[in-house]
């Protein structure tokens, strides 16, 4: 049986930030709209006027998963990278290894935190619903191509800000 892969299709020109989906993301997860908590990040170019939603772009091989000294980051099979709490130990190494910047840390416990597509949720990821809207994040299924050209755009832009 083939697994159905998607991923988040992100449109910085639509994105205003208006941090709904960070809110959705955080509300989801942690029960507070509060955007600490979101596994979203939002990088805004304000001399191009210009907001990018940050998510994880799932890599084929991702390098985030080898670095964990406690093996606590995962591929999961439906393409999602995801952060075991019961073994991470906050140390940062997928968050400085990823080439686009994308794992979050927990505020609260210092752990990773990275987009699960909101596994689980038959509604979806509540980002998506949250960003309707404006569509700057949408969903679609994964195409190579594009997830290998926003990875290599993704990285240019998070050299510029680290």
């Amino acid at each position: 049986m083939k697994i159905k892969r998607e991923q988040l299709k992100i449109d910085p020109k639509k994105c205003d930030a208006c941090h709904k989906c960070t809110e959705a993301c955080a509300m989801k997860h942690h029960s507070v709209a509060d955007p600490e908590f979101s596994r979203i990040k939002i990088l805004r170019f304000e001399n191009q006027d210009l907001n990018v939603p940050v998510i994880c772009m799932a890599c084929e091989n991702p390098i985030c998963t080898s670095v964990c000294p406690m093996n606590a980051r995962q591929k999961k099979e439906n393409g999602t990278i995801v952060t075991s709490p019961e073994t991470c130990i906050g140390c940062k190494a997928c968050l400085y290894i990823c080439p686009v910047g994308s794992p979050s840390q927990n505020p609260l416990t210092s752990q990773t935190m990275t987009c699960d597509m909101c596994e689980g949720d038959p509604g979806g990821p509540q980002c998506v619903h949250a960003c309707r809207d404006k569509g700057a994040i949408t969903i679609s299924e994964i195409d190579t191509q594009i997830c290998q050209r926003a990875r290599l755009h993704a990285g240019r832009m998070r050299r510029v800000f680290v």
